[in-house]
């Protein structure tokens, strides 16, 4: 359902994909419609929603429609005992995300949210060698998604940019996000933050910082992770993913003082040049997230990304709103 932007992304994905077949696309626009049935002529297309659920012979649905749609489409969609995979985010409220979980466990249907970089390969990497200790204590965690372009006007840069950096951040560390302050900023429409930070608190005492902005001069996506033993840069474009880790140790300096206090300085005494890390598989984040979902359905197992840690992204994504709506202010986030 959806035969956009991703929804052209994902139709020839699954359409080669092993042992599946793409039936039908459905989408409100004739055009769309045109556009998928010239590139995939065998694909019957409709403008029928009913129509795609009361098709015995389909197993799945993907829904790569506006957020605030996801909830009443998904919710039918698993009523008619379909498999669904939603494009990011689950919902736009944990009530409805949690009635989402629990329908789609009474039906013991898949329910898989697409958070593609968890399905990055150096993500993995990432993963792996923080909750190893390689990093050690894990300090802090700064994210930036930064663009020019693709200014959205029925949501918010925080909606649209920050379930891939909750996604990963939520990923990466064992800890639970606890609070967190979200600060935005309207400068290209007068209803529509274009750019945002927000301060996470986590349950183990790091922190994260995140930094969206849709008036930028580049295109960034860079993941840094602080810890006490090392530093961690993920390159996130998927034109150039990498992975960076430094090793770094801490000195005390003195500084002369005719009072005789101590006025040492603990600052930063070595860093060793930069060790991007070898043997990341290139395989596409996207192309290893169909295969989950595929699998998962086969297999009658949960994806990474499924229902249960989406619901955890979008508590985080909701208590954003709100501290966003009062002015930045601190809030708890409740599951």
């Amino acid at each position: 359902m959806g035969a956009g932007y991703w929804g052209q992304k994902l139709l020839p994905k699954f359409n080669g994909a092993p042992d599946c077949s793409v039936k039908t696309v459905c989408d409100l626009s004739a055009a769309l419609r045109a556009g998928a049935k010239q590139k995939f002529p065998a694909v019957a297309t409709t403008s029928s929603y009913d129509t795609v659920l009361k098709d015995p012979t389909i197993d799945a649905v993907l829904l790569v429609t506006p957020p605030a749609s996801h909830f009443p489409l998904a919710h039918k969609a698993l009523e008619a005992g379909k498999h669904v995979w939603i494009e990011k985010p689950l919902a736009l409220q944990v009530d409805e995300g949690r009635r989402l979980v629990g329908l789609a466990e009474a039906k013991k249907s898949v329910l898989f949210v697409d958070h593609t970089f968890l399905y990055d390969p150096a993500i993995r990497m990432a993963r792996e060698l923080i909750r190893k200790g390689e990093l050690g204590e894990i300090y802090h965690l700064f994210l930036q998604r930064l663009n020019l372009g693709r200014i959205k006007r029925d949501s918010n840069v925080w909606w649209n940019s920050a379930p891939h950096d909750v996604s990963i951040l939520l990923h990466l560390l064992p800890g639970r996000p606890i609070a967190i302050r979200l600060q935005g900023y309207r400068y290209l429409q007068r209803e529509v933050e274009d750019l945002n930070m927000a301060t996470i608190d986590m349950s183990d005492g790091s922190s994260a910082f995140i930094h969206h902005n849709w008036l930028y001069p580049e295109n960034t996506a860079k993941l840094t992770v602080i810890g006490s033993k090392k530093l961690l840069t993920y390159e996130g474009r998927f034109d150039k993913r990498a992975l960076t880790l430094y090793d770094y140790a801490t000195d005390r300096q003195a500084t002369a003082d005719p009072t005789g206090n101590d006025l040492a300085n603990t600052i930063p005494s070595k860093i060793t040049a930069e060790r991007k890390l070898e043997g990341i598989d290139r395989e596409e984040p996207l192309a290893v997230a169909v295969s989950d979902f595929l699998d998962s359905i086969r297999r009658g197992r949960a994806p990474i990304s499924d229902g249960g840690f989406s619901l955890r992204v979008l508590a985080l994504l909701e208590a954003g709103e709100k501290s966003l709506r009062a002015g930045g202010e601190k809030v708890a986030v409740e599951l």
